[in-house]
């Protein structure tokens, strides 16, 4: 199949599982110039979608390169007669700031970005061009962390964020050479991030070593592989996931104030479903961003013997627990 066969038969699964979604709708998608989300653009124009907004957060981090990627994107946006939001931000500044490496502190930069632009606009829905390969890096890259199902399952084609948005990944079963030949097809120009060239970021290494690789040693395309991991992983983790919210309901922990009641017999389930269970709470009923395997393993360790009644968390708040009552203290603003 084609990228247009696969990414038509994306849209249509996440049109029937979001009502909203049509090309009708307002939409933001997030075009950087570089060629899968010049190629998303492209094919989405030719399916209809005439109410997309486009966003395009300029990092900053490639000086000129920088500017003339922004330029690009906004005689795209001319181009296709479409509303633009461009931001400059200075993510480097930002990453030294809050002690975090540039991709995290950039995806921060973006999702606060998109979220915005989404709130504007009145619509929930973010188009991505996360593509095949971008979800093998991913699943890897997990596993190398020594992830369980959650992160092995990687990327989804349709997943809602903390802050209301949903993003929509149609090209997520599309393979890198299928989007070079729908470039090369449709005659798209796009712009060349230089910074793809080099071995600097994590991913670049995934990509240009560890891939190649493991494809050499396994004597195959291992990228099929880890897609087929993924899915196999999200199976596991939604029957997980299932249970866990099963067992929360079942058991009435969920407080009406948003503490959680820890049952009597909460040592007789399974541990997978207690995590589970505590970062439901943590992310979904709290909101809490930055939630992690260590964070929900020192929570879940609140109700050992001698520990302690209180466990950080990052942003400065706290998660407290009293008897079999757990609340969230949350920072001062």
């Amino acid at each position: 199949m084609s990228l247009p066969e696969k990414a038509s038969a994306s849209l249509l699964r996440l049109q029937a599982e979001h009502t909203k979604l049509s090309p009708d709708n307002v939409a933001i998608i997030g075009v950087s110039g570089g060629r899968d989300s010049v190629a998303l653009l492209h094919f989405l124009v030719k399916a209809g979608w005439h109410r997309l907004v486009i966003v395009h957060l300029n990092h900053g981090l490639r000086g000129r390169e920088s500017g003339q990627d922004a330029m690009f994107v906004r005689r795209l946006a001319k181009q296709h007669r479409m509303e633009i939001i461009v931001q400059r931000t200075e993510i480097a500044k930002i990453a030294d700031q809050q002690k975090l490496s540039t991709e995290t502190a950039a995806r921060q930069a973006r999702d606060e970005l998109f979220h915005s632009a989404a709130k504007t606009h009145r619509t929930r829905f973010v188009f991505l061009a996360h593509h095949a390969e971008d979800q093998a890096e991913t699943v890897l890259a997990n596993l190398l962390r020594g992830t369980g199902a959650t992160g092995l399952r990687g990327m989804t084609d349709s997943a809602d964020a903390a802050n209301g948005m949903i993003k929509l990944r149609p090209l997520l079963q599309v393979r890198r050479a299928e989007i070079d030949h729908y470039i090369e097809a449709e005659r798209l120009h796009f712009r060349e991030d230089s910074t793809n060239a080099t071995s600097a970021h994590r991913r670049n290494r995934l990509r240009k070593d560890a891939l190649p690789m493991l494809s050499k040693v396994m004597q195959r395309d291992v990228t099929p592989l880890l897609l087929r991991t993924a899915e196999l992983a999200a199976q596991d983790d939604d029957c997980l996931q299932d249970l866990a919210l099963h067992t929360l309901n079942q058991k009435a922990m969920l407080e009406a104030d948003g503490s959680l009641r820890i049952p009597r017999d909460w040592s007789t389930i399974h541990p997978a479903i207690q995590s589970r269970i505590i970062r439901h709470w943590l992310v979904e009923t709290q909101q809490l961003p930055f939630i992690g395997r260590s964070e929900i393993l020192s929570v879940m360790g609140i109700f050992a013997p001698e520990a302690a009644a209180k466990v950080n968390l990052p942003g400065g708040h706290h998660a407290r627990r009293k008897s079999r009552k757990l609340w969230i203290e949350r920072a001062k603003p």
